[in-house]
């Protein structure tokens, strides 16, 4: 790189500024990670209880069996392992981008200092916008895992209702009407919509704007998806 002393404090305050938001989002999508691990083992563990013990059940008394295994434990059984497929795709989602690339560190040496902060700024700005349709997607994603959790639990206790006291109806629709104040308040339907209103090309960094911004390095937390 350049020696010449070419001060560019907007480029450099830009550059500051880029790199504050790229860390925040990093840190934002590691914190998405870890929630959606912990639904999927919770998950996970409510499904292996419930069959266990419909497993078990089976063994001693098959009366108690098919009183307390109704369809509506067995659905929330298939609730509770949708919900931890939906966790995993979450922590296995696109990864994201973290900085500068090792091909824009060689070519840095022969770049005045302004040329490669003008080219640095405009990578920060591809790889912001890659990480915030990251970030939307595995925001849903999560939602929907935690609310596929909370409908697998309202279902297992209409099925435990249900067995206790005939009534199924009842039970049933107040555990609607209670995930459905539930999911509006997840901010899920929002969600949804900012997903569907994101622009066709965010998410990527277009192939003619590698000539000019810096090119970027991915990390990623498990299997990875051009998106």
């Amino acid at each position: 790189m350049d020696d010449r002393p070419d001060d560019d404090p907007p480029l450099e305050l830009a550059r500051e500024e880029a790199r504050l938001t790229l860390d925040a989002q990093l840190s934002t999508l590691d914190d998405i990670d870890a929630k959606a691990l912990s639904v999927f083992r919770l998950n996970v563990a409510l499904a292996t209880l419930l069959v266990s013990a419909s497993t078990l059940a089976a063994t001693s008394d098959v009366t108690t069996v098919a009183t307390l295994v109704s369809p509506v434990v067995v659905g929330s059984v298939g609730l509770f392992a949708l919900s931890a497929a939906t966790a995993g795709l979450t922590y296995t989602a696109a990864g994201r981008y973290v900085g500068v690339g090792p091909a824009t560190l060689d070519a840095a040496t022969d770049r005045s200092r302004t040329a490669f902060l003008s080219s640095l700024v405009g990578g920060y700005a591809d790889w912001i916008r890659a990480n915030e349709r990251t970030n939307d997607r595995k925001a849903l994603l999560v939602t929907l895992s935690v609310v596929g959790t909370v409908a697998g639990t309202l279902a297992l206790g209409v099925g435990v209702v249900a067995a206790a006291t005939g009534a199924l109806v009842v039970p049933g629709l107040s555990a609607l009407v209670v995930l459905a104040v539930l999911t509006a308040l997840s901010g899920l339907p929002d969600q949804v919509g900012r997903l569907r209103d994101d622009d066709d090309g965010l998410g990527t960094v277009a192939p003619e704007s590698l000539d000019g911004p810096a090119s970027g390095q991915r990390t990623f937390t498990g299997r990875d998806r051009e998106t």
